[in-house]
C-alpha cells in the first residue's frame, strides 16, 4: 500500500466562471454556473472580433455595443444569427464546459451555493484524473466576498492498495481569503475576480451560461444543440441544498 500525492495541473490553462439567472426567490426559475478551461485565449479573442465586426454593420448592433463598452453578452444578443455563428464558431475550440443548474423552485439561493461548483470541479477532476487550471477567474460580480484569493486542497491523502487494484483519497477544501495562512496547504489555485469587459474569455463563459441557462429555464435546446456538436456540456442539475 502506497500513500503519496500527485496533482495533474496545467500551467498554461485558466478556468473561467460566470452564471445565469439570479439567486432571489421572485427571480429566474433556474440559477446556472458555468465554468470553462481554456488556453486558447487569442483564438477565442478573434472570434469575438468578427462578430462585433458584423453586429457594428447595423445601428442596432452598433448602439447595443455601445452601451455595453463594447462587451459580448448572451442576454439582450441583437442579432439572433450572428448569435447563432458565434456560438458555432466558439464551440469548435476544446472550452471543457462544466455546469451546475439549481432548479430554484420558489427559494432563495444562498452565495454559498455558487462556491459549490469549484468543489464539484475538483472532486470530478480527481476522480478522473483530469487537470486543473494553473488559475481561476471569475467575473468580478461571481462572488459576494471579494476577498477569496484562492481554491485550497489541505490534509490530502492518495492510498494505492497493493497491485494498483484500487485507490482512496481524502481532502479538505476550501475557498481562502485574501492574508491567510496557506503554508501548509497542499494545493492552492489563485482566484481572481475581473471586469468582464477587459477578459473575452469571461465573455465566451457568460455565451455558454446563457445557452444552458435558455435550456433550463425555457426548455430551449436552440443553443445547447450547437455547442453540443462540438464540445461536451458536462453537468449536473440539482435542487438547493440550503436557504439563505
Amino acid at each position: 500500500m502506497e500513500n503519496n500525492k500527485s496533482f495533474n495541473c496545467d500551467r498554461f490553462k485558466t478556468g473561467y466562471l460566470d452564471e445565469s439567472g439570479d439567486t432571489g426567490e421572485k427571480g429566474s426559475k433556474s440559477l446556472v454556473l458555468t465554468y470553462i478551461c481554456t488556453d486558447e485565449g487569442k483564438k477565442l479573442s478573434k472570434i469575438l472580433k468578427k462578430a462585433k465586426e458584423q453586429l457594428k454593420r447595423t445601428k442596432k448592433g452598433e448602439r447595443w455595443l455601445n452601451r455595453l463598452g463594447g462587451e459580448i453578452k448572451f442576454a439582450g444578443f441583437p442579432d439572433e444569427l450572428i448569435r447563432l455563428k458565434l456560438l458555432e464558431d466558439l464551440s469548435k475550440i476544446n472550452l471543457n464546459i462544466r455546469f451546475i443548474a439549481i432548479k430554484k423552485e420558489g427559494k432563495k439561493i444562498s452565495e454559498s451555493e455558487k462556491e459549490k461548483i469549484l468543489f464539484d470541479l475538483l472532486n470530478e477532476s480527481f476522480a478522473n484524473h483530469r487537470c486543473l487550471p494553473s488559475k481561476i477567474i471569475a467575473d468580478k460580480d461571481y462572488f459576494k466576498n471579494k476577498k477569496i484569493s484562492s481554491l485550497v486542497v489541505k490534509n490530502y491523502e492518495e492510498i494505492t492498495y497493493d497491485e494498483g487494484k484500487s485507490k482512496r483519497m481524502s481532502y479538505e477544501v476550501y475557498l481562502a481569503e485574501e492574508g491567510q495562512d496557506l503554508s501548509n496547504c497542499d494545493l492552492v489555485i489563485p482566484i481572481k475576480h475581473e471586469n468582464s469587459k477587459l477578459k473575452v474569455e469571461l465573455q465566451v463563459v457568460d455565451l455558454m451560461s446563457g445557452a444552458i441557462f435558455q435550456e433550463m429555464e425555457n426548455k430551449d435546446k436552440t443553443y445547447t444543440d450547437i455547442i453540443r456538436k462540438h464540445n461536451k456540456l458536462i453537468g449536473i442539475i440539482k435542487k438547493p441544498t440550503e436557504k439563505g
